[in-house]
């Protein structure tokens, strides 16, 4: 069949404002051309990976045989690095997005990585002073480096504001003790003592006064 010249000249002039206008929605590589709405993407993909983490650390909790442990701590280690992509592609996006910079640090400090944990943190609370979620991340990035003085000031203001994640901080104040008095490691004794003292009154306030305060979101792991 021939087609004539008209008709080609057409087909080629709507073919090409077809494809530009694919091109307007989509970039080459398959991503929008809202940087916003590619860093909500991928902050929520970061969400749900975090999500799966949790529950595979609440597996690893439950103490499993030696062979599951292993592939869970693997699967663990996969899901927070994932994560971790994940919020950093969200930041990339959208450097204002503080909630991924708080999220980014929860995950850097699950995977150890506690001096890089805190810079997202401290970037999180740079562009939202007061974001409590940070607040209580950070604090307990401050634990495992074994900044005491730091975790305690965090928990004032948690505690006056944002009770639940107080809540969270106090019981892993009270695990850093346990932990600390089992293995010191470079913390002098008299510090870990000094501490699981004031531990110890604020655990008596704890018992006296109720949460008041209820936090949208409380992670707990």
């Amino acid at each position: 069949m021939r087609i004539a010249a008209g008709v080609l000249i057409v087909l080629f002039i709507t073919g090409t404002a077809f494809a530009e206008g694919a091109g307007s929605k989509a970039s080459p590589m398959g991503m929008s051309s809202d940087p916003k709405a590619d860093a909500v993407r991928a902050y929520e993909s970061g969400r749900r990976r975090l999500e799966k983490a949790g529950n595979i650390a609440a597996e690893l909790a439950a103490d499993p045989d030696a062979g599951k442990r292993e592939k869970l701590q693997r699967n663990l280690q996969k899901s927070l690095e994932g994560a971790a992509a994940d919020f950093r592609a969200a930041v990339r996006n959208d450097p204002n997005l503080y909630q991924a910079y708080s999220e980014l640090g929860f995950a850097l400090r699950k995977l150890g990585k506690y001096s890089d944990s805190l810079a997202a943190y401290d970037k999180s609370l740079a562009l939202q002073p007061g974001f409590s979620p940070a607040l209580e991340y950070r604090a307990e990035a401050y634990l495992g480096l074994n900044r005491i003085d730091e975790a305690k000031e965090a928990y004032a203001i948690l505690f006056a504001g944002d009770r639940p994640r107080a809540d969270v901080l106090f019981k892993a104040m009270e695990k850093w003790v346990e932990e600390r008095r089992a293995t010191p490691g470079n913390v002098d004794a008299a510090q870990v003592e000094q501490f699981a003292q004031w531990v110890e009154k604020r655990a008596a306030i704890h018992a006296t006064v109720g949460t008041t305060v209820k936090s949208s979101e409380v992670r707990s792991w």
